[in-house]
């Protein structure tokens, strides 16, 4: 019979893949492939063969734990130096490190490092399986295995098992710092990678195209680490374009992935966020694993765009991910004991054959004593005996060939299960991110708002965000040249983040406009800071406006010192003034923000009033009136005016004490339903101001 496997199939030394007869695929389809070569081998070396070759296929199939006892009849009819039984070995190490028995693992990589002399690919595979154990844990052992991985290759001379151990001493040189040394290393590999040619591989390697993979989004993470980030890009566009000229879903999801990642490290997280929208329909026939990094990705790019709504979304989508693996893992543990309680009816079964047998033993035995049965009744009973122990043998043969599924399937489960208590680990820091990123916006909020009551002395401020950053803003500067002090207090659309974020650029641009010509009325600021959001809340480049209001309420001062005025600009949101004799004198903000919906010729409300010593002034957003109790009604303009007028003669801060206390005890345990911001000015603060930091006579 002609041998279907042999030394055709050794490249070197080294069990390599290469179709096979049958399929036309690689000789480990585990089709029928890879059995039908062991039926088919005639002696031991034939035999051996073809057990590690079915090994191999088991381990493709992650039927990991019967791959030991294939590799022991591997080992069973080979010499012990043979070329086979060292690849068996490997073999054997590599399924012991993916089963999580690593000492078992090391102790099998370092027999072969050190003892298989003759054959230096399998010694370098050897070296770079324990490089790759150590590389978390202690890199610097790490590096030597690797060192001696690369003399052993260069020995062999295979192109595939040098780009291997370059592109792990390229990671593990990154891990250290080294990032130059790291890129020429992955350089090296990728050279190594274009000079394959289309021949077998050893099968102990993975596949040239998952390899040139591997190496391309290395070596674009070198770059983007380095900085060069337009590299960076091209090697995973690359990667890419080599993916989908495969037909490669999962290279394509990996330089997908990368890619994302690359923008969003980048700070450019709509691009990231387009990508994988893009290429969406890839999501459903991606693997767990790769679905659970585009989901990270997603979240991370959304997180940096300040979506924090569609980050919980990602996250929420990546917790469902988890949750449906964890039903598929119960789903399998209801089959395996399904299994066991049809192991359980054939065991009973088995027992109540082994009783019947039992029975005709003693009556064949007394019919022999006594003589009562002829030889061919005898010989009819022997048969039947015989069959029904056939039978017997038959029931403990499929006994014992479920029971082995049975605890491969329960090792199985148990894998998965830790699976998913680092799904649950990750899930945990990704909501920790989300955190940390809300308290960096807190702070750096209260960073850039100004020191209102150590300028001007005497004044009070009350700054409640509803949630961890706020949507209202206040901003002040000063030209010591023309002596005019410039106070803006805004009411932007949204909360939280979203709001935070348009209230740093309404106040950035309210100041930047009044610096730029400190003498401007506040009519013409407020059309110039009109126009400028405007342009930035525009929807596209066509320039067509958002077609919903977002935008801010503002209320702006200026006081000018020399001229003994106060300018006073609104634009949604009055301002009030209170003088010791005439009371309290209400300025209308209008009926238009700085918003999407505002004419640019829409004519602000302005007011020039004397900037006398005595008075004070009232900058206040619609989150202090508009505040809910318990039941749903509103603080109103009416009770926050009879606070304010009864305390007209006290002080601006225990003024505030009064207002904070009466805000509180009307909101009881209701939550807060906008931010809110109260602004006490007292204009003698103003002119000690003026004169002790301008230098200005009254």
């Amino acid at each position: 019979m002609k041998r279907i496997i042999g030394f055709s199939l050794l490249v070197g030394v080294v069990l390599a893949a290469t179709p096979c007869e049958a399929c036309s695929h690689e000789p480990i389809c585990l089709g029928e492939c890879a059995y039908k070569h062991l039926l088919q081998a005639e002696d031991p070396q034939a035999q051996a063969e073809a057990y590690l070759l079915l090994a191999h296929a088991w381990a493709k199939g992650r039927l990991l734990e019967g791959v030991p006892r294939l590799i022991q009849e591997t080992l069973k009819r080979v010499q012990a130096d043979d070329s086979l039984a060292w690849h068996a070995r490997v073999l054997l190490a590599r399924t012991y490190y993916a089963l999580g028995q690593r000492d078992s693992a090391l102790l099998g990589y370092e027999q072969v490092a050190q003892a298989a002399e003759a054959y230096p690919f399998l010694q370098a595979r050897a070296y770079l399986g324990l490089a790759s154990a150590y590389v978390e844990t202690e890199p610097l052992r790490a590096q030597g295995y690797a060192a001696q991985a690369l003399e052993k290759a260069e020995k062999a001379g295979d192109p595939l098992l040098l780009a291997l151990v370059e592109n792990t001493l390229a990671y593990l040189a990154a891990q250290q710092g080294r990032l130059s040394q790291a890129i020429g290393a992955a350089q090296r590999a990728k050279a190594y990678l274009e000079t394959l040619e289309a021949k077998p591989f050893s099968l102990l390697l993975d596949p040239p195209q998952e390899v040139y993979s591997a190496v391309l989004a290395n070596l674009a993470s070198l770059y983007a680490e380095k900085g060069e980030v337009d590299r960076a890009r091209a090697l995973y566009e690359e990667a890419l374009a080599r993916s989908r000229k495969a037909g490669d879903s999962l290279g394509i999801a990996h330089a997908l992935i990368g890619l994302a990642g690359l923008y969003a490290q980048q700070k450019q997280p709509q691009k990231a966020l387009n990508l994988l929208a893009a290429h969406q329909g890839l999501f459903l026939r991606l693997g767990y694993a790769l679905r659970r990094a585009w989901l990270q990705t997603e979240a991370q790019a959304y997180i940096q765009a300040g979506r924090l709504g569609p980050a919980l979304d990602a996250i929420q989508r990546w917790a469902l991910e988890a949750e449906k693996e964890m039903r598929i893992s119960q789903s399998s543990r209801l089959a395996e004991l399904k299994v066991l309680s049809g192991l359980q009816a054939r065991e009973a079964e088995l027992m109540a054959l082994q009783a019947q047998r039992r029975r005709e033993r003693i009556f064949y035995a007394v019919g022999a004593l006594l003589g009562l049965i002829a030889i061919g009744g005898l010989g009819y009973a022997v048969r039947q005996a015989r069959r029904r122990a056939r039978e017997e043998q038959a029931f403990r043969e499929v006994i014992a060939q479920q029971s082995e599924r049975l605890e491969e399937q329960a090792r199985a489960l148990e894998r998965q299960n830790e699976e998913l208590i680092r799904i649950s680990e990750a899930l945990t820091e990704a909501l920790s991110t989300v955190q940390e990123s809300y308290e960096a916006a807190k702070r750096l909020q209260r960073a850039i708002l100004p020191p209102l009551e150590r300028l001007v002395p005497g004044s009070a401020v009350y700054y409640q965000p509803m949630q961890e950053v706020s949507g209202d803003f206040y901003t002040a500067a000063v030209d010591p040249f023309s002596t005019r002090f410039f106070l803006a207090m805004g009411d932007c659309t949204g909360h939280g983040i979203s709001g935070a974020i348009l209230s740093g650029v309404v106040a950035a641009t309210l100041q930047n406009l009044f610096l730029q010509n400190p003498a401007q009325p506040p009519l013409t600021l407020l059309r110039r800071a009109l126009q400028a959001i405007r342009l930035v809340l525009q929807s596209d480049a066509s320039g067509e406006a958002l077609s919903v209001r977002e935008g801010a309420d503002v209320a702006l001062l200026i006081a000018d010192f020399r001229e003994k005025c106060l300018h006073v600009g609104l634009a949604g949101r009055p301002v009030w003034v209170m003088h010791p004799q005439e009371g309290l004198t209400e300025l209308s903000g209008g009926r238009r923000g700085l918003d999407s919906f505002t004419p640019p010729d829409y004519e602000f409300p302005q007011f020039t009033l004397p900037l006398p010593e005595e008075g004070t002034v009232y900058l206040f957003s619609d989150g202090v009136t508009d505040l809910l109790n318990a039941q749903g009604k509103k603080f109103g303009i009416q009770r926050l005016r009879a606070i304010l007028e009864a305390e007209r003669l006290s002080p601006p801060k225990k003024q505030l004490q009064a207002l904070v206390a009466e805000v509180e005890a009307w909101r009881g345990k209701a939550q807060p339903n906008d931010d809110l911001t109260l602004l006490i000015l007292p204009l003698a603060g103003l002119w000690e101001y003026a004169r002790t930091r301008l230098q200005v006579k009254a």
